[in-house]
């Protein structure tokens, strides 16, 4: 007897553990099909040096550490997916090119409908990296040339005098609604550290 109390039991508590799935399931849906794709906005992007530079002078294992964070708006009702996200943070260095200084891919992320959240990428910049991509770009016109302005740059790197030439571009789909298809936006800011 104890043992068909026992497993009417279980298969009581199974049922309404299934139901309670069923149900939360159902309420994640997010009604109907928005009529267009409105794609997640970048609203903020900032970068931060971590590090102190060291000493008046520079050594080829010098780093600074910088930190870039993005956050993203979605101004759908549904869960949005960023994907295909590239960015490159790049400092004037008296070139067109400019230097970068960062680069990175994000992993697809998800936001939910109406939300915003931040993406933060940390990595070191090291100095003699950056001395060989000075005299491989032909910066300053020779060794002590490339090292002469890679100085000048590391120091005002070092001081926050830089501005930040960022550029990312990303693609936005709605996973519950795959008809949508995907959009890929690009996006380019201008940032300077606040002085203190």
């Amino acid at each position: 007897m104890a043992k068909k109390i026992g497993s009417l039991m279980a298969g009581l508590l199974l049922a309404i553990v299934g139901l309670g799935l069923v149900v939360s399931c159902a309420s994640m849906q997010t009604g109907p099909a928005p009529a267009a794709l409105s794609p997640v906005k970048v609203t903020d992007a900032t970068v931060e040096r971590l590090n102190p530079i060291s000493g008046d002078k520079s050594q080829k294992t010098d780093v600074i550490v910088f930190s870039t964070t993005f956050s993203f708006s979605n101004p759908q009702q549904a869960l949005a997916k960023i994907s295909d996200l590239y960015f490159e943070v790049k400092v004037d260095d008296g070139t067109d090119d400019k230097t970068i200084i960062q680069s990175a891919s994000m992993p697809i992320t998800y936001i939910p409908g109406g939300e915003e959240i931040s993406w933060s990428y940390t990595s070191p910049l090291i100095y003699g990296g950056m001395i060989g991509s000075y005299i491989l770009r032909g910066i300053g016109g020779g060794i002590k040339g490339a090292v002469g302005t890679l100085n000048s740059v590391w120091k005002d790197l070092g001081a926050d005098k830089k501005t930040f030439y960022i550029k990312a571009r990303y693609a936005t789909s709605l996973p519950d609604f795959p008809g949508l298809g995907k959009k890929f936006q690009e996006f380019s800011s201008e940032f300077k550290v606040p002085a203190l």
